[in-house]
C-alpha cells in the first residue's frame, strides 16, 4: 500500500479546518491529534515546510478564490501553518518536536511549546540547549517556565551560570525553581535584584523571611529605615504567606514609619494577631495607619472580636479623632458600643459644646440622646446660636423634641426654615420608625406646596438621604403630592429635581423586590415625570442583594412598565434591570426577549446598547457565538460594535470573510463613506486562518495608502498592521522607506512589533546616523530583545565605536549593550566605547550609567576609575547610581567612588556629590567626614556649604558614626572667633534647623548629642536648647529629666524662656493624648512646682497642649488654675491667656 503523501494530508487538514470557527477548529485538531497520537511527524514537517518546494510566483498570499472547488492551498512554513503544527504536536505528544521549538523565534510557537513541555515530557537537556545564546525575551520566558515548573535539578545546575553571564536579576528570576539549599546560598547575595518576590515567596517564603530577618537584625539602628526600604517588596510577598513573622519583624526592628508596602496586609495581621495589631495602631504609627485608608470596616470588625485591654487602649488613643472612634464603634455590635465609648472618653473633660454627628450616628439611640442632651444644655447655657441647639436636639426621641423642631420649620425667615427642615426629617429617620417618617412626609406634602424653592430643595434633599426602607406604601400619596407640587412650582430648581431623582432611584433599589409595588410604581412615575422616560432608572447591583431566583419576582413587578415602555420605544427600564441583575439575566427569558425586541425595533443607540446586554445574557460561550451570528445576519454593520467584533475576532472566525474585503459593512452602525477596518489584536489574529490574516493586512494596507484619510489615521493603521504575521511585516517594511516622514517613522516604529521583530534590527540600526534615528534607534530597544546576543554584539559595537552614528544612537546602544549582551562582553564593549578617541561626554556618561549590573567585571572598574577624573557628565552619571540598585558586595567600593567625586574642587560637582553622599553614607564612614569637612571649610561658597550641611545632617542620622562628623563640624564652627565667626554661625544655625526637624529615635539621639556639645558655647545657647527640646522623648520615661536639663540652661536667659516654651508646645503637638494623664501629668506638676521662670512656663505649655486635646479633664484643669495663681507674673499671664471652656 502506497504511503500517504504528507503534503496532501496537510493540505486536506487545512482545508477541513478553514471553514470552521476557532473553537471548533481546535476541537477538530484535537481529534486528529488523538487519532494519530505519536505518528504525526511527517504531517508536522509538511506543515512547517521541511523539504517542501518554495511557493510558485503569484501564490505568495496563498489565497483561494471564492467558490473554488479545489482544496485551500497552503504555504509550508508560514506562521499559520507553523502554529497549526505546534498545536498538533502538543496534542499528539511529539516530544522531540516540542523540544526543538522551546526557543522558536515565533512567540506563538514558542509559547505553546513551553506550555506543552511538561505535559509531553520534554527533557532538561532541551531547556539547556534552548538557553544557549537565547535572545533576552526568549531567555526570560524560558527562565520563567523553569521557575514555574518542577525542574529543580535543572534550575540548580543553571543558576550560577545564568548569574555569571546575565547578572543577579536574571539569577533571581530562576530562584523560585531552585532547591531550598541553593536558595539559602544565593538569596542573601541577590536579594537586591529580586524584582518579583511574590513567586519566590510562594515557593520559599520561609527562606525568604529568614534572609530578611538576618538583614534587619544585622542592620545598625541608623540603617534600619534604609534596610526596610530595600526589603519592602520582599516583606510584602512574605506577608502573604506568613503575616505573623512579618509582624514579629515590625515589632522587633521597627522602622521610623510604617512600610507603605505592608499597608494592604493590615487585614492579615488583624486575622492572625489582633492584640498585636491593636498595639501597632495605638503606637506612634497609629495616625498614619488610620489615614492610609487600609483600616477598613472588615479589619476593624476582626479587631473588634478581641475584647481586651488592647482594644480599650486603642479606643482611648483615638478619642480625640471622632471619625476614627466612630469607625471603631461601628465595627462593634450596637449593644457594646456605649460601654466602649464610655471607656474611650473616661477621664477626659466635657470639651466644647460641639454636635459630633459622625460619632452620635453610630452610638445606640439612648447613648446618643444622652450626649445630645448634655451638648444642647451646654450650648443653651453658653448662648450658642439656635441651630447648634437644634442640631443637638435632633438626636433626641421624636416625642421629646418634635414640637420644637416643627416650630423651627415655621420660623419667619426662609433661610431659617431651610436649616430647620433637615433637622426634622433626620430626627424622624433616626427613630427608625416608618410611622414617624410617614408623618414627616405628610407634613412636607401639606406645608411645602407654597414654600420657596431654597426651603423645598433642602427638605427634599434631606428626605433623599433617609433610609428608603422607612418609606412604606402609606407614604405614596404624600410623595406623589410632593412631586406634583415641586414640579409645578415656577421656581423649581435643578437642586429640587436632583433631590427628587435621587429619592426615586433610592426607592427603586430598595423596593424592587417588594411584593407590594406601590413604591416601585411611584419611583418609575417620578423618573418619567422628571425626564420623560424611565431611561435614568438605576437599580444598583440587585444581583448582590437578592436571593437566587428573586430577580424573576422583580421582573414580574416591573413587567407592566417594561412592556409599556417597549411599545413606545423606551427600553431604558429593561436596560437598567439587565445591568442590575448582571449574570442572572441569562436565565430570564422574558428580559432576553425584550432586549431582542430593542435590537429589532430600537433606534441605533438603543439597538447598540441592547446588543451588548443581549450578548452578555447568553447562557454559554456557544450561545453567545450563535447570538452574534443572528445579529450579523440581521445587520452586518453591527460588526463595528465592540461586543460583536470581540466575539468575531476571537471565536466566530468563520464569519470574518465578508468583513475583510475592501468595502466596509455599511449600515445602521457604520455610516456610508466611513473609514473603517476591522479591529483586532495580535492574540486574536493568531486564531485566524492565513488567508484571513493576509486579507486583514491588505485591508489595513489600503487604509495606509488612502490619501484621503488624515495622516494620523494612516499612521495608526500602519502601526496596527504589524500584528499580522508575515504579511504585516512586509507591508510595514515597505512603508518604512516612504518619502512621507510621518508614515516612514510609523513604519520604523512598527517594525519592532511584528511577529519576528528581531529580523528588523539591522534595518533599524542602519538609521543610527540619519534623521530617522530618533524613531529607529528606540525601536531597536524592543526588537533587540528577540536577537541572539552573538548576532547583536557586532551591530551594537559598530554603532558605539564606528563612524557616523548620532550621539543619541550611541547612548542607546550603550544601554542595549549592558542589558542584551553577556556581562563580560558588555563590560569590554562599554570600556572600549568609553575610551574611544574623540568620544562625546554624553556617550561616556551613558556608558557609566549602564554599569550598575556589571560592577563585578574588571573592565567596568577601570571605566569607573576613569569617570571619577573625567568631565562633569561622567561624574554626574557616577552620582546617579542608587545604592539599592548595587549588589551588596560592591556597595562599599562604589561608595568610595562617590566620596572621590565629592572631594573634587569645582563647586558644581561638589554640590551634586554632596546631594548623593548621604545615600552612600551607610556604606562609607568617609562620606560623613567629607561632608563635615566641606561644611566647616569657610572658604567654600554658600551653595556648596548649604549642600554639604544638608547632606551632613542626613548622613549623621543614617550612617554609623555620622553623628561624630557632625559634632566635629559644629565644634569647629562654633569655636571660630571674630568676624569669620559670623559666617560660621550661619552654618551652625542652618545645621541646627535641619537637625531639629529630624525624625525617629536616631534623629533625636543625634540632636541630643549635638545640643549637649553646643551648651559649652554661651553664644550658641539658643541653638543648644532648640536641639535638646527636639530630642525630648515625649512618650518615654525620661521626659521629666530631659525637660529639667533644658530648664537649667535658661538660668539668666529670660528672653529665651518664652521662645523655648513655644517650641515645646510644637514638640508636644504630636504626642499621643492617651499618654497625657499617665505619663506627662506628673511631669507637668513637677515643673509647675519647680524654681525659676522656665519650669512653670514649660508646665503651661504642657497643660495648654495636652489639656485642650483631652477636653480639659479635671487634673489638667486644676493644674492650669494653679498656674494662674503662680507667684511669677509671666507664668500667671501665660496661664491666663489659655482659654478654658
Amino acid at each position: 500500500m502506497a504511503r500517504p503523501d504528507p503534503a496532501a494530508a496537510a493540505a486536506r487538514l487545512l482545508a477541513d479546518l478553514d471553514p470552521l470557527p476557532h473553537p471548533e477548529r481546535m476541537r477538530r485538531l484535537a481529534r486528529v491529534g488523538r487519532e494519530r497520537y505519536g505518528d504525526v511527524r511527517a504531517l508536522l514537517e509538511a506543515l512547517e515546510g521541511g523539504g517542501a518546494p518554495p511557493p510558485e510566483p503569484g501564490r505568495r498570499w496563498g489565497l483561494a478564490r471564492r467558490g473554488r472547488d479545489s482544496a485551500v492551498p497552503y504555504l509550508p512554513g508560514r506562521a499559520y501553518e507553523r502554529g497549526i503544527a505546534v498545536l498538533l504536536a502538543a496534542m499528539a505528544g511529539d516530544t522531540a518536536w516540542i523540544a526543538a521549538r522551546l526557543a522558536d523565534p515565533d512567540a506563538f510557537v514558542r509559547g505553546h511549546a513551553l506550555r506543552a513541555a511538561d505535559a509531553v515530557g520534554v527533557p532538561d537537556a532541551a531547556f539547556e540547549a534552548a538557553l544557549a545564546d537565547a535572545p533576552r525575551a526568549v531567555r526570560r520566558r524560558l527562565l520563567r517556565a523553569l521557575a514555574a515548573g518542577r525542574r529543580t535539578a535543572l534550575a540548580d545546575r543553571l543558576v550560577d551560570g545564568v548569574r555569571r553571564d546575565w547578572g543577579d536579576a536574571e539569577a533571581a528570576r530562576l530562584l523560585p525553581g531552585c532547591s531550598e539549599d541553593v536558595v539559602v546560598r544565593l538569596l542573601p547575595e541577590v536579594l537586591h535584584a529580586v524584582r518579583g518576590p511574590s513567586v519566590l515567596a510562594k515557593r520559599h517564603h520561609g527562606v525568604l523571611l529568614d534572609v530578611l530577618t538576618r538583614e534587619l537584625a544585622a542592620a545598625p539602628e541608623a540603617l534600619r529605615d534604609a534596610c526596610w526600604e530595600r526589603c519592602a517588596a520582599a516583606l510584602e510577598a512574605g506577608a502573604e504567606h506568613d503575616p505573623g513573622r512579618v509582624l514579629d519583624l515590625l515589632e522587633r526592628y521597627a522602622p521610623t514609619r510604617f512600610p507603605p508596602r505592608l499597608l494592604p496586609h493590615l487585614a492579615a495581621f488583624a486575622a492572625v494577631a489582633p492584640d498585636r495589631t491593636l498595639r501597632l495602631l495605638t503606637g506612634e504609627w497609629g495616625a498614619a495607619l488610620r489615614g492610609s485608608g487600609r483600616l477598613t470596616r472588615s479589619v476593624l470588625r476582626r479587631l473588634a472580636r478581641r475584647d481586651g485591654p488592647e482594644l480599650t487602649a486603642y479606643a482611648r488613643s483615638v478619642a480625640d479623632d471622632s471619625a476614627a472612634l466612630a469607625r471603631l464603634l461601628a465595627a462593634h455590635p450596637p449593644a457594646v458600643r456605649a460601654a466602649l465609648y464610655a471607656a474611650a472618653v473616661e477621664g477626659r473633660g466635657a470639651g466644647p459644646a460641639t454636635v459630633d454627628g459622625v460619632l452620635w450616628d453610630v452610638l445606640p439611640r439612648h447613648a446618643a440622646a444622652d450626649e445630645a442632651r448634655r451638648v444642647a444644655d451646654r450650648a443653651r447655657a453658653d448662648g450658642a446660636y439656635w441651630t447648634t441647639v437644634l442640631a443637638a436636639e435632633s438626636y433626641l426621641p421624636c416625642a421629646e423634641v418634635r414640637e420644637r423642631l416643627v416650630a423651627a420649620t415655621r420660623r419667619p425667615v426662609a433661610d431659617d426654615r431651610a436649616e430647620a427642615w433637615p433637622f426634622l426629617v433626620r430626627n424622624a429617620a433616626r427613630s427608625r420608625d416608618a410611622a414617624e417618617v410617614t408623618l414627616v412626609v405628610r407634613d412636607m406634602a401639606e406645608r411645602l406646596t407654597n414654600e420657596q424653592d431654597p426651603v423645598r430643595s433642602e427638605a427634599l434633599y434631606a428626605l433623599s438621604t433617609v433610609r428608603p426602607a422607612l418609606l412604606t406604601h402609606d407614604a405614596v400619596p404624600h410623595l406623589d403630592r410632593l412631586v406634583t407640587d415641586a414640579l409645578a412650582a415656577r421656581d423649581c430648581s435643578y437642586d429640587t429635581r436632583d433631590a427628587l431623582s435621587s429619592l426615586a432611584l433610592a426607592v427603586l433599589r430598595e423596593h424592587a423586590a417588594n411584593a407590594r409595588t406601590e413604591l416601585v410604581s411611584w419611583g418609575l412615575r417620578t423618573l418619567t415625570r422628571l425626564t420623560g422616560s424611565t431611561g435614568r432608572a438605576d437599580f444598583g447591583r440587585l444581583d448582590r442583594v437578592l436571593r437566587r431566583g428573586q430577580e424573576n419576582a422583580v421582573y414580574e413587578a416591573l413587567r407592566p412598565w417594561t412592556e409599556a415602555g417597549a411599545e413606545k420605544a423606551d427600553h431604558g427600564l429593561a436596560f437598567a434591570l439587565a445591568r442590575a441583575v448582571g449574570r442572572r439575566a441569562r436565565g430570564m427569558a422574558g428580559l432576553q426577549d425584550l432586549l431582542w425586541q430593542a435590537i429589532r425595533f430600537g433606534d441605533n443607540p438603543t439597538a447598540a446598547t441592547a446588543i451588548g446586554l443581549w450578548l452578555d445574557g447568553a447562557e454559554t460561550s456557544a450561545d453567545r457565538d450563535e447570538r452574534v451570528a443572528r445579529v450579523l445576519a440581521r445587520e452586518p454593520s453591527a460588526a463595528a460594535l465592540a461586543p460583536v467584533h470581540t466575539v468575531l475576532t476571537h471565536r466566530r472566525t468563520d464569519l470574518l470573510d465578508p468583513l475583510l474585503g475592501t468595502e466596509p459593512p455599511y449600515g445602521r452602525f457604520l455610516p456610508e463613506e466611513s473609514a473603517w477596518t476591522l479591529p483586532a489584536d495580535s492574540r486574536a489574529l493568531r486564531r485566524w486562518t492565513a488567508r484571513q490574516q493576509e486579507a486583514w493586512a491588505r485591508q489595513l494596507g489600503a487604509a495606509v495608502a488612502d490619501g484621503k484619510l488624515p495622516l494620523a489615521d494612516r499612521a495608526a493603521a500602519l502601526g496596527r498592521c504589524a500584528a499580522a504575521p508575515g504579511a504585516g511585516a512586509d507591508l510595514v517594511r515597505h512603508w518604512s522607506t516612504s518619502a512621507d516622514v510621518r508614515l516612514a517613522e510609523a513604519g520604523l516604529a512598527a517594525l519592532a512589533h511584528t511577529d519576528r521583530p528581531g529580523d528588523a534590527v539591522p534595518a533599524l540600526l542602519a538609521h543610527a546616523g540619519d534623521d530617522r534615528a530618533r524613531v529607529a534607534v528606540y525601536a531597536v530597544n524592543r526588537a533587540s530583545q528577540y536577537v541572539a546576543p552573538s548576532l547583536l554584539a557586532g551591530p551594537l559595537r559598530e554603532v558605539l565605536v564606528g563612524p557616523g552614528a548620532k550621539v543619541t544612537s550611541r547612548k542607546e546602544a550603550a544601554r542595549l549593550a549592558a542589558t542584551r549582551l553577556p556581562a563580560a562582553t558588555a563590560a569590554a564593549l562599554l570600556r572600549e566605547a568609553y575610551r574611544a578617541p574623540g568620544g562625546h561626554p554624553d556617550v561616556r556618561a551613558a556608558c557609566v550609567a549602564c554599569c550598575g549590573g556589571l560592577l563585578g567585571e574588571a573592565p567596568v572598574g577601570e571605566l569607573l576609575a576613569d569617570a571619577v577624573r573625567d568631565d562633569l557628565a561622567p561624574r554626574y552619571a557616577v552620582l546617579r547610581m542608587r545604592p539599592l540598585d548595587v549588589a551588596p558586595a560592591h556597595r562599599e567600593r562604589y561608595a568610595r567612588l562617590v566620596c572621590d567625586v565629592g572631594a573634587a574642587g569645582d563647586a558644581e560637582t561638589a554640590v551634586l556629590a554632596f546631594g548623593a553622599l548621604p545615600r552612600w553614607a551607610p556604606w562609607s564612614a568617609a562620606a560623613a567626614e567629607v561632608l563635615g569637612a566641606a561644611c566647616a571649610d569657610l572658604e567654600r561658597g554658600r551653595t556648596v556649604w548649604l549642600a554639604a550641611a544638608d547632606g551632613l545632617v542626613a548622613a549623621a542620622v543614617t550612617a554609623v558614626g555620622g553623628d561624630g562628623a557632625l559634632c566635629a563640624a559644629l565644634d569647629a564652627l562654633a569655636a571660630v572667633p571674630g568676624e569669620p565667626g559670623m559666617a560660621a554661625r550661619r552654618r551652625v544655625e542652618h545645621v541646627v534647623a535641619r537637625l531639629a526637624s529630624a525624625q525617629g529615635v536616631t534623629g533625636r539621639s543625634v540632636a541630643r548629642r549635638a545640643g549637649e556639645l553646643l551648651t559649652a558655647y554661651e553664644d550658641f545657647r539658643p541653638q543648644a536648647v532648640r536641639l535638646l527640646v527636639a530630642a525630648v522623648e515625649v512618650a518615654g520615661g525620661d521626659t521629666g529629666r530631659d525637660l529639667e536639663r533644658v530648664a537649667v540652661l535658661h538660668d539668666g536667659r529670660p528672653v529665651l524662656v518664652a521662645e523655648t516654651a513655644r517650641g515645646l508646645a510644637e514638640r508636644l503637638a504630636g504626642a499621643d493624648a492617651s499618654l497625657a494623664e499617665a505619663a506627662l501629668l506628673p511631669v507637668a506638676r513637677a515643673l509647675a512646682a519647680g524654681p525659676g521662670p522656665a519650669r512653670p512656663l514649660f508646665a503651661v505649655s504642657l497643660a495648654q497642649t495636652l489639656g485642650s486635646r483631652t477636653g480639659w479633664p479635671p487634673p489638667w484643669r486644676t493644674l492650669l488654675t494653679t498656674l494662674r495663681h503662680h507667684p511669677l507674673p509671666d507664668t500667671r499671664a501665660a496661664a491666663l491667656a489659655v482659654p478654658l471652656p
